[in-house]
């Protein structure tokens, strides 16, 4: 009886117009909200894109993770702007005998408000295990975000976003090369290959 009543019911004009829009009205829903979620994610991720061109314009800068700045060496006016607009932590991979010195930047990092991590790593020889543990535990957490990674260049950069991804997030070498690409890595492929193949 329910089954007839509905079957009339759907004879009725008005009623079949009503079942033809009701999909269309939940779809147009369902997408609408999705682009605003999808807007918002957008918004989020591009803090650091936002703010690392002009203000803080790295050599061979790079946005490759949400809140992850990488890059070469930055200025002191740099760094000053990463602590005004909201930077957390420098991780600085170059040696002491790079300029400038470890210990300068440190204050001066520390003196801006931020954390600072000192990470040598010397070359293709500093490609290791090891470092790339140390790199890990201070990428590892959140309160460390946003956050600046830099060495000279960027190369040593890319390089050690490669062995992360291979030592200690389990990624295959080829995604571990393309994350390291990602984040800089250009002369130290070969040799980032080489230890990924140990």
């Amino acid at each position: 009886m329910v089954a007839l009543k509905f079957t009339e019911q759907c004879k009725d004009p008005e009623m079949n117009n009503l079942i033809r829009i009701f999909p269309v009205a939940c779809l147009t829903f369902f997408i609408a909200s999705n682009v605003f979620a999808d807007y918002k994610t957008m918004e989020k991720e591009s803090f650091v894109k936002k703010v690392s061109s002009p203000l803080i314009d790295l050599p061979n800068g790079r946005v490759p993770f949400d809140s992850t700045l990488t890059g070469g060496q930055p200025t002191f006016e740099q760094l000053k702007k990463a602590g005004e607009t909201g930077f957390k932590a420098v991780i600085n991979l170059r040696t002491a005998g790079e300029r400038p010195d470890p210990e300068q930047e440190s204050a001066w990092v520390e003196g801006l408000g931020m954390k600072y991590f000192h990470i040598p790593v010397a070359g293709a020889k500093g490609l290791t295990v090891q470092n790339a543990k140390l790199f890990a535990e201070a990428l590892s957490k959140t309160e460390n975000y946003p956050l600046i990674v830099h060495c000279k260049g960027g190369d040593r950069v890319g390089a050690m976003f490669a062995l992360k991804a291979f030592h200690i997030d389990g990624k295959s070498k080829e995604e571990a090369l393309l994350i390291g690409e990602s984040a800089g890595l250009k002369s130290l492929a070969k040799a980032v290959e080489k230890v990924l193949e140990r």
